[in-house]
């Protein structure tokens, strides 16, 4: 079968050190959930001590609404209050230092009709939002974020499915800047990083991308679907057929199927993410090009298997590398800048700042967890994944930088239309190790 073209509308390319200026930006406001800490105007505690301020940017799959995580981002608060509470209870502290959570997250553009003006075919300019348009929308709206706290100590950022794959392009952005944002854990739940168009779903859709037709049409022919079906009609396949939770059905209906684009933005982006989330395509250098035996719908030929095997390993050791040699290069400015503090005032150069630098720079963790046969997760890339970071040693019983667990529980991909508890008290216990250090 020939190769599917047009993997994406807006080429990857090495990311700038700072944010990208050539790609569209949301008309309108974007929604987002927030969660601050109850002891976020806390300055100090009873023993004086200036609390840790944590951030979890949370980044959606796809489709991009916010909304769906309602339940999993609120009851993740509560799990963090009781992790801050010792601190700031009225009984003797264990010594440490305090912290806070502030929890953010927000939609994907283009999933929210105010937020963009109607979508129109034929120009990348005026169809629905890119996997490079999210990338620096979500990388701008997280150093807004941190801007406004005044910079928060530790970033941690938590991403599904797709939003996996963002949180490290994410990471990546922030390493090249020059550790410009404090980032020292990525939680990834359920993420699609690698091949994903070989899973079983995503085989699906790119059969639509590869038929002309669909290809150009097919968000039009659901949308009409849909528009036929009365909205209690949809409440009820919702629930009843497709057995989501009321929460979950009600954002469906309302925020997903009745929008005016959403359904169009969600099919853009999954093509989009059919092309993108292959081999890397040379964004970093993260992975050998193997685009000529992995395009197609059903490419495993044997001519791609050594480099398929290491490709998902190499992208967390490219995050690792990357990170040494920006730690060294911050370690180095941190001395600069000590050493500007330690001469005289009228000797220090003027705006000779390092407000950046002088947060704590820390090699980050990542923390993955792998649904059992999930369909937008191809079984053979996800074993071979975990089998190279073994035998890297990234993995080791004594810790290493990466933990991997594969869901014993019977957790879906879409974990946040039933299982919002479950996962929150799973990302709950990440979070404490983070602090372990």
């Amino acid at each position: 079968m020939s190769s599917v073209s047009g993997a994406s509308s807006i080429p990857l390319q090495p990311p700038p050190p700072h944010p990208s200026t050539n790609t569209r930006r949301p008309t309108g406001p974007v929604p987002f959930l927030e969660y601050p800490s109850p002891h976020a105007t806390t300055t100090t505690t009873t023993t004086g001590t200036k609390p840790k301020r944590y951030l979890i940017f949370f980044i959606t799959g796809n489709p991009g609404l916010i909304s769906y995580y309602t339940p999993f981002l609120t009851h993740l608060r509560t799990l963090l209050n009781e992790l801050e509470f010792p601190f700031f209870s009225s009984l003797p502290g264990s010594g440490q230092q305090p912290i806070t959570f502030h929890i953010y997250g927000q939609n994907l553009i283009g999933f929210s009709d105010s937020d963009h003006q109607p979508f129109k075919p034929g120009s990348s300019e005026t169809e629905p939002f890119v996997l490079e348009e999210q990338i620096a929308y979500l990388y701008e709206s997280l150093v807004k974020v941190d801007e406004k706290e005044g910079g928060y100590d530790e970033i941690l950022l938590a991403g599904h499915s797709v939003g996996g794959f963002l949180s490290l392009e994410i990471l990546h952005r922030s390493l090249l800047a020059r550790g410009q944002l404090p980032i020292s854990a990525a939680l990834l739940l359920f993420p699609t990083i690698h091949q994903m168009h070989l899973s079983p779903s995503g085989l699906h859709l790119s059969r639509i991308r590869a038929v002309p037709f669909l290809n150009q049409y097919a968000h039009v022919l659901a949308k009409r679907v849909v528009d036929l079906v009365p909205t209690f009609a949809l409440r009820w396949i919702t629930r009843r057929v497709l057995g989501m939770s009321e929460h979950g059905s009600e954002v469906t209906t309302r925020e997903f199927l009745r929008s005016r684009d959403g359904i169009w933005q969600a099919l853009h982006l999954g093509k989009d993410e059919m092309g993108v989330i292959r081999d890397g395509e040379g964004r970093w250098g993260w992975w050998t090009s193997c685009s000529s035996s992995s395009e197609g719908e059903g490419s495993t030929s044997t001519a791609s298997g050594s480099q398929d095997e290491e490709a998902v390993a190499k992208e967390m050791e490219a995050v690792e590398e990357d990170w040494e040699r920006v730690e060294a290069q911050l370690q180095h400015e941190n001395q600069q800048h000590q050493h500007h503090l330690s001469q005289p005032h009228d000797q220090q150069p003027i705006a000779q700042k390092h407000n950046k630098g002088e947060r704590e720079a820390k090699k980050p963790k990542f923390f993955l967890y792998f649904g059992q046969n999930d369909h937008w997760v191809a079984d053979k890339y996800r074993d071979e994944f975990i089998e190279s970071r073994k035998k890297q040693g990234h993995t080791t019983k004594e810790g290493g930088t990466t933990k991997i667990v594969i869901d014993e529980d019977k957790i879906p991909h879409a974990f946040c239309i039933n299982h919002s508890e479950q996962v929150a008290e799973k990302v709950r216990l990440w979070v404490e190790e983070v602090l372990e250090g």
